[in-house]
Order: C-alpha cells, then structure tokens, then sequence
C-alpha cells in the first residue's frame, strides 16, 4: 500500500515535472542528475551541447514514465479494495 502512494506521488510529480519542460519556451536540451531526487536542469539554445537529452524528448518520456507509475499505483489500489 505504501509503495502505491509513492508511485502515486512519484508519478504525478514526473507528470508534473514534465509537462513544465514541455512548456517552458527557453528549454531546448535537458540534463538530469541528483541523488534520491531526479533534478532537472534547462538549457537554452545557446548551449545546446550542454544538455543530454532534447526538451521535447526528456518531457514526454517524463509524462509517459509518470503516467506508466500513476497507471501501476492505481492497479494496485484497485486490487487491494
């Protein structure tokens, strides 16, 4: 039970965090690192070899890895009614 709470938690938070690297105009390449937190990091045109991963395909792998764990916390809640 606990474990479905913090996908669920977790999840929402890559949704979250996802859809702001989608949206955000200036965020042209994307780097990830921290330790038990994933930090992302925006880069602007300007430095384009900086980041690991375009903006486009670091926010939707995000919102489709945060819908995958809402998806997987909500089976389970769903099998332990």
């Amino acid at each position: 039970m606990i474990w479905g709470l913090l996908a669920l938690i977790g999840g929402g938070t890559f949704v979250f965090n996802g859809f702001g690297v989608l949206m955000d105009p200036n965020c042209d390449t994307v780097s990830f690192g921290g330790g038990r937190v994933i930090q992302v990091t925006c880069y602007q045109e300007g430095a384009l070899g900086t980041g690991a991963l375009p903006g486009a395909v670091a926010g939707i792998g995000m919102v489709i890895f945060g819908a995958l764990l809402i998806f997987f916390a909500w089976r389970q809640f769903r099998r332990s009614l």
